[in-house]
């Protein structure tokens, strides 16, 4: 069975043969588009690929959490509503949705992220 690395890999390559082609066609960029032009765009594509693969994988992590969490304070239960929020990564910002609580019996603010669950 394939690492997480090694299946990264794969799928990188193949999404790069599928945007190149995409973005130069079939034959490949013109003679005149020099490598500094085809780096930044391969740049872009690894910012796009940064964002979609955290916020993708975020969304995946968060829809395990159950729609209300205990307080850490009271013990009360309250409903787990996401807002957007940027974070730093090694690439660069990223933007997601965190999922936080707001106690209505003693009005504590709490993320699920920094407990029990870590999606964001």
């Amino acid at each position: 069975m394939a690492t997480k690395e090694e299946l990264a890999s794969r799928l990188a390559r193949e999404l790069a043969e599928t945007f190149a082609a995409e973005v130069y066609g079939p034959e490949g960029p013109d003679l005149d588009c020099d490598i500094d032009e085809i780096e930044d765009v391969a740049v872009l594509a690894a910012r796009a690929a940064f964002d979609a693969v955290i916020a993708r994988a975020l969304l995946l992590q968060n829809q395990k959490l159950p729609a209300e969490l205990a307080c850490p304070k009271c013990q009360q239960p309250c409903h787990v509503k996401y807002q957007k929020r940027t974070v730093q990564g090694r690439m660069g910002p990223a933007e997601i949705q965190e999922p936080v609580c707001q106690c209505s019996a003693c009005d504590r603010a709490f993320f699920p992220s920094t407990g029990i669950a870590t999606a964001g």
